[in-house]
């Protein structure tokens, strides 16, 4: 079964973990996280209006698409740290599979996001796992 959104809604972990846990139990689920700090990282701030923006035109209905704010989400990055932010994480069918610090994102531009490929962390946070995790927020 897919969940649809409405266009503009937004995926948050806390409210819509059934959601996200049902979209991440389909086959070919992908998990697109972008990790920011709006609070004081003005890259982040600036750039979370555009990822909402092309989260709403072109996430496709098997992927889930999050900002996880550093503050506000800090439980499901355990001791990870980026080195850079805005930082993009991907996973597929569980597995971290890319890793990016988003440098611009812009729908009237082609591409409309600029990024910088970075290795992948030796050991990712584990944001598959706990959105997955049976009982999680009632899912």
């Amino acid at each position: 079964m897919i969940y649809p959104l409405e266009a503009g809604q937004g995926l948050d972990p806390w409210d819509d973990a059934q959601t996200i846990a049902g979209r991440l139990a389909q086959p070919g689920a992908e998990l697109l996280v972008v990790l920011g700090a709006e609070a004081w990282c003005q890259r982040c701030k600036g750039m979370r209006p555009g990822f909402e923006a092309l989260r709403a035109a072109h996430a496709p209905a098997h992927a889930v698409w999050l900002w996880l704010d550093l503050e506000d989400h800090a439980e499901f990055l355990g001791d990870f740290l980026p080195e850079d932010l805005p930082m993009l994480l991907r996973w597929q069918a569980g597995v971290c599979v890319q890793a990016a610090v988003l440098e611009s994102i812009n729908l009237a531009t082609t591409p409309a996001v600029r990024s910088r490929e970075v290795e992948l962390p030796a050991a990712p946070p584990e944001i598959w796992a706990a959105l997955t995790k049976k009982g999680w927020a009632g899912s």
